[in-house]
């Protein structure tokens, strides 16, 4: 095949990889469908990966604030944090929970981790408010739905019982399933800088791949393809937030070779889109220039 013949061919493979990409990148990308995969849903899969005995504290400790019952919210705090101005913090966190009734409680998220010989816990609750009238000089108005995300850090250790270290209340107009969607809607460079680089080292890889598939250059074709398996993972990116984090170098096998992939530790959680540089791809493609002339 001559090279003037090649060169459409390859633009037009790259055009078709991009597409295919940016199409699976933007539909594969339900959670919901994600943990049914495992049998799981949002519900079932925090159950599963929450700390129990902290849970109900939080919850304990919530239902007091909602209840105005202050002293008793005392007895649940570390003793060292409990100070002149507490009193007034958890009075104005019960007149947000107790705003109105909540259609719904749940745990969005639990993490731990340890601090000496403590491990601490941070459980969020997420308080569901529906629509409410409200009167007014005017006539009655519908205040909107709201949410409040209550997060509770508890302290564990063999030496005294669990007690909460911190507590503390967002409210949001919108819910975590909102927030933490995929969705390039009111997104800004980042996230858009972030997914076209993404698709673009895919391609690339992609490229390389078919490129390498269809050489003549026998047998070592084949360690060239295992080598396009390697990627180096080098930033992740919050599609929520659009912060990017460079992380230490590490080193992670796809199939297919992929090297940015959209994943998410979390029922609620934002997605992150993870970038990495695809070394085998490029490696061959500077081979296949420098040893036999050509690009493609």
């Amino acid at each position: 095949m001559s090279d003037e013949t090649k060169a459409p061919n390859t633009i037009r493979f790259l055009t078709l990889s991009l597409a295919v990409l940016a199409l699976l990148l933007t539909t594969g990308c339900d959670r919901n469908d994600i943990l049914k995969f495992y049998g799981y849903n949002r519900i079932s899969f925090m159950q599963t990966n929450t700390p129990q005995r902290q849970e109900s504290l939080a919850r304990h400790c919530a239902e007091l604030l909602r209840q105005g019952r202050y002293d008793d919210v005392v007895h649940t705090l570390r003793p060292d944090v409990v100070g002149a101005e507490t009193h007034q913090s958890l009075v104005a966190i019960h007149d947000i929970l107790a705003e109105r009734e909540p259609v719904s409680i749940k745990v969005i998220d639990a993490q731990q981790f340890r601090d000496g010989d403590a491990q601490i816990t941070n459980i969020v609750l997420d308080y569901e408010f529906p629509p409410v009238p409200k009167a007014t000089i005017h006539g009655t108005v519908l205040l909107p739905a709201r949410w409040v995300f209550a997060t509770f850090t508890v302290r564990s250790t063999n030496a005294e019982p669990d007690l909460i270290d911190r507590i503390n209340v967002a409210p949001s107009e919108l819910p975590i399933e909102t927030i933490n969607a995929f969705t390039f809607e009111n997104k800004g460079d980042s996230q858009y800088a972030a997914f076209a680089i993404g698709i673009l080292l895919s391609a690339f890889t992609i490229y390389a791949a078919v490129v390498c598939i269809r050489s003549r250059i026998g047998p070592k074709k084949w360690l060239w393809i295992l080598s396009m398996l390697f990627t180096v993972t080098l930033a992740s990116v919050n599609w929520t937030s659009g912060h990017w984090s460079f992380n230490n170098i590490s080193f992670k096998i796809g199939v297919p070779p992929i090297p940015a992939n959209l994943t998410c530790d979390s029922a609620y959680g934002p997605w992150n889109l993870t970038l990495g540089l695809p070394i085998g791809g490029i490696a061959f493609v500077l081979y296949r220039k420098f040893k036999l002339g050509r690009w493609c």
